[in-house]
């Protein structure tokens, strides 16, 4: 991204490479919505689940982090449909081009991380320059942009800090509503140490996501 001038131009070549990619991992977790609401449907109406749907319900737990219990297949359901949903694509695009300086930073070029995220076992990413004494935190390296969306997904749909984004969305679906990037940005309060400043930050970009793209259309 480095390549382009800063400014519409840059945002643009950044935008056009990454949205396909966002949008190709969402369509995936769509379809295990899908499966799961195809599985709460025939729960409902049939009072069990077939021995296959039963393997599939235990694939998807484990795929969403589902703590192993010996909850009921409706309970397990409920909860998997709260995690396996979409991060609407705006969020994801101006958390992407906040987090790494519209693809320029030095995460983003050697590790395709774009999203800041942090790893905990010594090798597995960059060590960042200014690191506190005594942290040993390293940024997370990923092989491919595409990996580094899909744990970033992973991430907000399975994360303890993002269970207030997922109880909005939820919320939002129950009322027959879209999830919103703006509504969702509110369930952010964790992902920096500056909270509400960052989560007005994130909403700030969105607005200017829209502008841009009513700009680039007319």
């Amino acid at each position: 991204m480095s390549a382009y001038p800063a400014g519409a131009e840059r945002k643009a070549a950044f935008f056009d490479y990454l949205e396909p990619i966002v949008a190709a991992k969402n369509a995936e977790i769509l379809k295990d919505r899908a499966a799961l609401k195809t599985m709460s449907s025939d729960l409902d109406t049939q009072g069990s689940l077939s021995a296959r749907q039963l393997d599939r319900l235990d694939s998807l737990a484990q795929k969403y982090a589902l703590e192993e219990d010996s909850s009921a297949p409706a309970q397990r359901l409920r909860v998997l449909l709260r995690r396996a949903d979409i991060v609407p694509l705006p969020l994801v695009l101006v958390q992407a081009a906040k987090e790494s300086g519209w693809g320029t930073s030095r995460f983003a070029r050697e590790a395709n991380n774009l999203f800041g995220q942090w790893c905990y076992t010594r090798g597995c990413g960059m060590v960042p320059d200014r690191r506190s004494a005594g942290a040993k935190h390293e940024v997370k390296a990923f092989d491919s942009v595409d990996e580094a969306v899909a744990a970033y997904l992973y991430n907000i749909n399975t994360g303890r800090a993002y269970q207030r984004l997922r109880e909005i969305r939820a919320s939002l679906r129950r009322a027959g509503e879209k999830p919103s990037a703006m509504a969702l940005a509110d369930g952010l309060l964790f992902y920096s140490q500056r909270r509400e400043e960052y989560v007005n930050e994130v909403k700030r970009m969105i607005v200017q996501y829209y502008k841009f793209h009513e700009t680039r259309e007319a």
